[in-house]
């Protein structure tokens, strides 16, 4: 909450009493001074819609009060309206009040790292896959396409403008809130919110080049779900590159201002669908074709193809993959195929649709797989733990007190998700630290130290 929003509650607070026990010039001096700072709220800060019963009730008292002046200058007693107004008045606090609570404005924590982080962003077509998912029929000849962002080191930001955290912007934020069941509205605020990151900004210069981190989200979620990891690595030396798996995510929007909502189809209800481990399978291997287009293009990314930014500053000799929930298989079916990866860090990664012939066959390089508390014992356990135990070098974690969701950045839009019990009993700052310090510390030691 910005310093002027708490001005408009006190100020408005001591409106009402002041229209009770004081009279005349006070009054009005509060009236007006409360539409001053609401006009000067509006134009010169971020107005947000939990607000909107306070700015009305500002609006109205500045009215009456200039009509009551108005009456009183005409020798007119004007209307005796104190009960009406203090009801309206503290409906209005209350209200917005509340919804402020509900709804906050959170700022992002800024990353640790030595570095200052730019971004960009960019598409990838798959010329090898027919997209399967979305308004694609049988027999059409789409192909497939994901929205990938870059976070990287950089040393002068100065001049380049700050991205929002949800770069998708207002048609996200509305497909999250259709999906909750809430307003439309309801999450406008989230898309004011500014992440770490410069668009733009030149990458630094301080290294030869970087470590190459692909990070995957989980089904319905997005790329920007995972921004604090991103934003985390790349302040420490990583190129992160953050894939919006299409009609995996709750919304990709590309150049061509295309919106691809999530498919509900690609992964219908587990208890009403008998095959429901066919349809789970085809998704996590989609989402696996798509960290293989990433790393197919990361040779020409790295000679300038899609941007000069980043240019010769790709590692590619050191590669990790970051998935939650279904990225996170798609990430080990990866992995246990391509020579080319050198360490994977998964969160509750969901390695049942893959079977159990590839779990036992195990992994050739550093893993860590992070576990959430939720997920402990579940079915997904069965294959994980087989996994983990065929590979040498691979480690789980749990971290008690967590939900599934508790991975993701989801408590960014509503201060509900601990109370409706959508995130788990541990504080969220501490439950993020302590992810942060194993995911940075897990690839330093993975992939720094094989410099």
């Amino acid at each position: 909450m910005s310093w002027l929003e708490v001005l408009l509650f006190c100020v408005s607070f001591v409106y009402v009493i002041a229209k009770f026990i004081s009279k005349g010039k006070i009054v009005n001096f509060l009236s007006f001074t409360g539409f001053g700072l609401l006009m000067g709220h509006i134009l010169f800060d971020v107005t947000n819609w939990q607000m909107f019963p306070l700015y009305f009730f500002i609006a109205m008292s500045g009215t009456v009060t200039t009509i009551e002046l108005l009456m009183r200058k005409n020798n007119r007693i004007p209307y005796n309206n104190k009960k009406k107004i203090a009801i309206i008045g503290i409906t209005a606090i209350v209200i917005s009040g509340l919804l402020m609570i509900i709804f906050p404005v959170y700022e992002i924590p800024a990353p640790e790292g030595e570095f200052s982080i730019g971004t960009f962003t960019f598409e990838l077509t798959d010329p090898e896959r027919i997209e399967k998912y979305g308004d694609s029929t049988e027999g059409s000849d789409t192909l497939r396409r994901i929205r990938v962002q870059a976070w990287y080191p950089s040393d002068d930001v100065s001049g380049y403008e700050r991205a929002a955290w949800l770069q998708d912007g207002i048609k996200l934020s509305r497909s999250l809130a259709k999906e909750m069941k809430l307003p439309f509205f309801a999450l406008d605020h989230t898309t004011d919110l500014l992440s770490n990151t410069y668009l733009g900004a030149p990458i630094s210069n301080q290294k030869d080049n970087y470590p190459v981190i692909i990070l995957s989200h989980g089904w319905m979620g997005f790329r920007n779900l995972h921004n604090d990891f991103a934003e985390l690595l790349a302040s420490n030396g990583f190129i992160v590159l953050g894939i919006d798996h299409t009609y995996g995510a709750q919304m990709t929007v590309f150049e061509d201002d295309f919106a691809a909502e999530v498919d509900k189809k690609a992964l219908p209800n587990r208890e009403s669908t008998p095959d429901f481990i066919k349809y789970a399978n085809r998704l996590v291997l989609t989402y696996a074709g798509d960290v293989k287009l990433v790393l197919n293009a990361l040779e020409s990314i790295n000679n300038g193809g899609y941007t000069k930014i980043i240019n010769g500053e790709l590692d590619l000799s050191l590669i990790g993959l970051m998935g939650h929930s279904t990225g996170g298989g798609a990430d080990v079916s990866v992995a246990l195929s391509d020579d080319r990866v050198k360490a994977i860090f998964g969160m509750d990664a969901w390695v049942e649709p893959l079977g159990m012939d590839h779990m036992t066959s195990g992994l050739s390089m550093p893993a860590l797989f992070l576990r959430s508390e939720q997920w402990e014992g579940g079915i997904n356990d069965d294959y994980l733990i087989p996994l983990v135990q065929s590979s040498n070098e691979a480690q789980l974690i749990q971290i008690d007190g967590t939900t599934h969701i508790d991975f993701t950045m989801s408590t960014m839009f509503s201060s509900l998700t601990g109370i409706i019990g959508f995130t788990g009993e541990l504080d969220r700052e501490l439950s993020a630290s302590i992810q942060h310090d194993y995911a940075l510390e897990f690839f330093n030691q993975a992939l720094k130290k094989q410099k």
